[in-house]
């Protein structure tokens, strides 16, 4: 885990592909508060997806950059935000089931 002035850059190993593991970062995102709105984009040629969770006032909150590894995917998360709970438990919540 790397932690800069204003952000944290954590890598994850996701169990599932790219677009699935990023819909469920999203879902998890929105459901861990009703403040956040995610954006999956469109994989690019080579499988690469990215989500965007932002506050709804337009502040990004998390970005994820997912790209396929054999059946699952590798991810690397920047959270925008400090969390009361730690940054473990944040990115627990954030990539639960994915």
């Amino acid at each position: 885990m790397r932690e800069e002035a204003s952000a944290t850059t954590v890598r994850h190993r996701f169990i599932h592909p790219p677009q699935r593991a990023a819909s469920c970062f999203a879902r998890n995102a929105e459901e861990h508060s009703s403040a956040l709105a995610s954006e999956v984009r469109p994989p690019d040629a080579r499988g690469h997806v990215e989500v965007i969770v932002r506050v709804k006032n337009g502040i990004t909150y998390a970005t994820a950059d997912l790209r396929p590894v054999s059946t699952g995917s590798n991810g690397t998360i920047t959270l925008a935000v400090h969390s009361s709970g730690g940054v473990r438990d944040l990115v627990r919540s954030l990539v639960e089931g994915c």
